[in-house]
């Protein structure tokens, strides 16, 4: 089964959560491609797809959803998952992944903490965290949680390859 794993990321974190869920699907024995929003012409060529992207001032980046407007079509004709990677605190909502997922009828959205390297922002993104506010909402740091990205992308590999191939224990990390 081939499947698209499609991400919009700033500075490199929601790519590499892609890329985790890429691999553990791949160790699946599933077709995994892995690319940016921005370079995909068409997704149906793929049987089912899973999409991405980072969340800066409460939203998805304007690249992922570019993309599903461009392939809505195709992405409701498929199985699809949708997941989000950012900074966001509890009491903030994730509405464009809700409202997404129920637009495209995913299968399931996953909500991911994200990571900060204040050393990477450009200079728009340092100026609006000189706030003292919004430092405090932004705190430095990488606060994706690998076991529960792995747990989610073994629960999209059993659901899509329910026979796996051997070697595919769920919860073993790729190249473990």
């Amino acid at each position: 089964m081939s499947v698209l794993v499609a991400y919009a990321s700033r500075y490199g974190a929601t790519r590499q959560i892609a890329q985790h869920i890429a691999a553990v699907l791949t160790v699946a024995g599933l077709d995994v491609r892995v690319r940016p929003t921005t370079v995909v012409d068409d997704v149906r060529g793929h049987e089912a797809v899973i999409l991405g992207s980072s969340v800066y001032r409460g939203h998805w980046m304007e690249q992922a959803t570019a993309f599903v407007d461009l392939h809505h079509d195709a992405l409701v004709e498929r199985p699809t998952w949708l997941f989000s990677s950012g900074l966001l605190g509890p009491d903030q909502p994730h509405s464009d992944l809700d409202r997404l997922a129920e637009e495209l009828g995913a299968r399931d959205r996953q909500a991911f903490g994200g990571a900060l390297e204040v050393g990477r922002l450009d200079l728009i993104d340092r100026v609006l965290r000189l706030k003292p506010a919004r430092r405090r909402v932004l705190p430095p740091g990488d606060y994706r949680d690998w076991d529960s990205i792995e747990g989610w992308a073994h629960r999209i590999a059993t659901e899509l390859a329910p026979s796996v191939t051997p070697g595919f224990t769920p919860g073993l990390t790729p190249g473990a």
